[in-house]
């Protein structure tokens, strides 16, 4: 066997290997893109210098406590929240990953926030699913009720195939009619009208806890509930 076929096998059973890890460590989905189609996106977009490959890792919002926000007693005041048990869960994942490759001899990292890439976009490219109407990537298995995150990589992992004909919305509405911000009027999504809902709209699970407005993720027929 030539170099070339046996470098393209190694790299092959390193992208099983991850695959396979980061179910076990609590991924739901993993993705592969490759870093030539981010240059669709601004370079402040684009992942790290050097990153050949971008592994996309995403969970299954399975039950509401895992899309549970945490604060400190200041939180409202202050305007800050982090994220608790979901991205605490891929974060480990990530954080696993890039030692397994690391062990392997390639460069890696958990994407950074800058550059900050799309997340979303990410798992497009990443094969995962689509932009849905609600602006959310839609997967096939478990619709929008996902989190995400990154990993960058100099491993040249072969891409997986972008999903180019799965389009589940083009018939229905339910998100758009569902939203309690009309973040969807004017036939595209307002950011700015759907987080100022949410912000003002935040469920109070405890003194220290809230949830983030969910309904077009709720309504929407594709994928499992948990």
């Amino acid at each position: 066997m030539s170099d070339g076929n046996s470098s393209v096998k190694k790299l092959d059973q390193l992208k099983h290997l991850i695959q396979k890890k980061s179910i076990k460590w609590g991924a739901d989905l993993v993705g592969f893109a490759d870093v030539e189609r981010f240059k669709r996106y601004p370079e402040e977009n684009r992942p790290s210098e050097g990153t050949k490959t971008v592994i996309v890792l995403a969970i299954w919002m399975e039950d509401p406590i895992l899309d549970l926000w945490l604060h400190p007693p200041s939180w409202k005041q202050q305007g800050k929240s982090d994220r608790a048990f979901e991205d605490e869960i891929l974060r480990g994942v990530s954080l696993r990953l890039s030692l397994l490759l690391e062990r392997e001899g390639y460069w890696t990292e958990p994407a950074p926030n800058k550059p900050r890439i799309y997340l979303k976009g990410a798992g497009v490219l990443a094969g995962l699913g689509f932009i849905g109407k609600n602006n959310l990537l839609v997967t096939e298995k478990y619709g929008p009720r996902i989190r995400l995150r990154g990993v960058n990589t100099n491993a040249s992992l072969k891409p997986d195939p972008i999903i180019e004909s799965l389009d589940f919305c083009r018939e229905c509405n339910k998100c758009v009619d569902a939203c309690p911000a009309d973040a969807f009027d004017t036939g595209q999504y307002d950011r700015e009208a759907c987080l100022s809902y949410c912000e003002s709209n935040l469920e109070e699970v405890s003194q220290y806890s809230v949830l983030w407005c969910k309904e077009c993720s709720n309504v929407c027929p594709i994928g499992e509930k948990g």
